[in-house]
């Protein structure tokens, strides 16, 4: 009998508590020192590291060499793939903008308007546009002409431009500045949508849903403010809601590419407290937390598994050049509490328990409140 309470005991345990592992992690390190930026390709099969040596280009599954780009010894601020992985964008401090055969390592142009350092550049998924963002300025760099691109200017930010998205159809951009500021840009006609204000401070990351429909933001911590990341609705500018959990600033967002298969489009969140957030997006529920890393993450990719099934592998990269690959399992992304399994932690929950131990309803004291007394009946049961 006493085997069979312990037993019980643990059950109930696995079932409360979030996952904080995934089996069969894949592990390895970016060599050399002095890296400046690290970015994934849009479908997370190659990571480009910038550092003091050049761009070199790995293979995001094996960590081989895939290609070297030699850039001159200036400090590379910022990096970014085109969709098709064929072509690589870099920026450096001199305001310079440089196109890459990915492949081949060969300087396709390089584009030179902007008159102060660029630290921010994204691809748009149609592969048409580069944006790159500089001080007080964006500039949206026409691909599709033969000749050296043309740009767009759009002005709104009033201090350097720090991060850039594009929306899965191409048709929105967002992006954040050094004060927090977020704005919404109509691509195709460069106006601005919406000015989204409600960071207090820097943000550092920005991802869209599959479904075009949310904009994840994610802040930066400082004594009088907390780590967030915020929701937003990209038609309205309205604020869903706001993620609390992190206890150090967010570096990194990336949603789950299929909405409607088994993730349910899960965003993935990490930074500086070294750990792996994935939420429900939804409902907003915690559902699972990764906390073997050893330094903070400041970059995620869904990946495809080794089935070829997209989206069931989360890769990271932290600030110690550590890649990580990480498995996903149905466990890892249910919600902790959730014991119904339905994405809401509610009443059902706790019905759902009481009749475990043979109770029709979960008002087990009686007393006409479902509350944390019925939980403490639940935990004696438990002990007897």
């Amino acid at each position: 009998m006493r085997q069979l309470q312990i037993f019980v005991l643990l059950f109930v345990c696995i079932l409360f508590l979030p996952s904080n592992f995934a089996q069969g992690m894949t592990q390895w390190h970016v060599p050399g020192d002095g890296v400046n930026a690290i970015t994934f390709s849009p479908d997370g099969t190659q990571i480009a590291v910038a550092s003091v040596n050049g761009i070199a280009l790995y293979d995001t599954y094996t960590g081989k060499e895939i290609t070297r780009l030699p850039v001159s010894t200036d400090t590379t601020t910022a990096v970014a793939f085109s969709p098709d992985n064929r072509t690589v964008a870099s920026a450096s401090e001199n305001a310079t903008i440089r196109l890459w055969k990915a492949h081949t390592g060969e300087n396709v142009t390089d584009l030179t308007d902007h008159a102060d350092p660029v630290v921010a550049l994204a691809f748009s998924p149609s592969g048409n546009i580069l944006a790159s963002g500089s001080f007080r300025e964006i500039r949206l760099w026409n691909l599709t002409l033969r000749q050296t691109p043309d740009s767009v200017v759009l002005h709104g930010h009033r201090d350097m431009v720090t991060t850039l998205a594009f929306s899965p159809d191409s048709k929105m951009l967002a992006s954040t500045s050094f004060y927090g500021t977020i704005l919404l840009w109509d691509v195709e006609t460069g106006q601005l949508r919406h000015d989204l204000s409600a960071h207090t401070d820097s943000v550092l990351t920005l991802a869209f849903s599959p479904d075009n429909q949310i904009l994840a933001s994610g802040g930066y911590w400082n004594a009088d403010a907390e780590s967030t990341i915020r929701l937003w609705n990209v038609h309205t500018g309205q604020l869903l809601s706001t993620f609390e959990d992190h206890t150090a600033p967010v570096f990194a967002l990336a949603y789950a590419p299929d909405a409607h298969g088994v993730y349910g489009g899960t965003l993935a969140s990490a930074g500086w407290d070294n750990t792996i957030r994935m939420w429900h997006p939804r409902t907003g529920q915690l559902q699972a937390i990764f906390e073997g890393n050893t330094a903070p993450v400041f970059a995620l990719a869904f990946l495809s598994d080794a089935g070829g099934t997209y989206g069931k592998t989360l890769a990271s990269v932290s600030l110690d050049g550590t890649i990580q690959l990480r498995p996903l399992i149905a466990s890892v992304v249910r919600v902790p509490w959730d014991v119904n399994a339905d994405g809401i932690v509610n009443i059902l929950d706790l019905t759902f328990i009481a009749s475990r131990f043979g109770q029709r309803s979960p008002d087990l004291n009686g007393d006409g409140i479902v509350n944390i007394l019925d939980l403490i009946l639940v935990a004696n049961h438990i002990g007897e």
